[in-house]
């Protein structure tokens, strides 16, 4: 099983719940857009851990996320946690989280700010997965962002099309922009999928 795999069932299974009552959410589409949000932001991690200092910074960073909050998922709902999401996003995405927020949010039909919430849910759960792989593998920056793409790729891979742009997206070089056309199809694929219409 990925790490992506592990990190949702741990964090999905345990938190959708919580994820509704923070950001406002149905917990079902709470359930649906976390694994999108924690895949989006390995997608940001991927172009940061591409350059060897951006490998390195990384590495530094989960030495202070060792994997522990794992052990108390509940603890993603608390104010100190998702401030320490935010600085985190702010890390990994910089000047596209407005835009990786505004994607997702069209994408499930639902305001920016909620997605902006559940990302500073998933962002801490995100590092606590590879700092635990860090430290139980005993990985060095190189073999960090060896993880990190593979884990993108296949990240990537499952989601849904339009989505799958989303991450691809996040992978360029300079801000750019995201289609609304694709967003609004992906949307459909999704609200279809959730509610069991095509």
């Amino acid at each position: 099983m990925s790490l992506m795999d592990q990190l949702t069932d741990v964090v999905v299974g345990q938190m959708a719940g919580q994820a509704a009552q923070k950001t406002g959410l149905s917990e079902g589409l709470a359930e649906k857009m976390m694994p999108m949000a924690m895949a989006a932001l390995m997608a940001g991690l991927k172009k940061n851990a591409s350059q060897p200092e951006g490998a390195q910074a990384l590495a530094n960073a989960l030495d202070r996320h060792d994997g522990s909050l794992l052990n108390n998922v509940s603890a993603l709902a608390n104010d100190d946690v998702l401030s320490d999401g935010q600085k985190i996003l702010g890390h990994i995405l910089g000047g596209k989280q407005d835009q990786t927020a505004q994607a997702l949010a069209k994408t499930a039909g639902v305001d920016q700010g909620q997605i902006a919430q559940l990302l500073a849910m998933a962002a801490p759960a995100v590092l606590a997965s590879l700092g635990r792989a860090k430290r139980e593998q005993g990985l060095d920056a190189s073999a960090l962002a060896g993880l990190v793409t593979e884990e993108s790729v296949r990240a990537q891979k499952s989601a849904p099309p339009a989505l799958g742009g989303l991450m691809g997206f996040l992978d360029q070089d300079g801000d750019g922009d995201f289609k609304d056309d694709i967003l609004e199809q992906a949307g459909k694929q999704l609200l279809g999928g959730l509610f069991g219409r095509k």
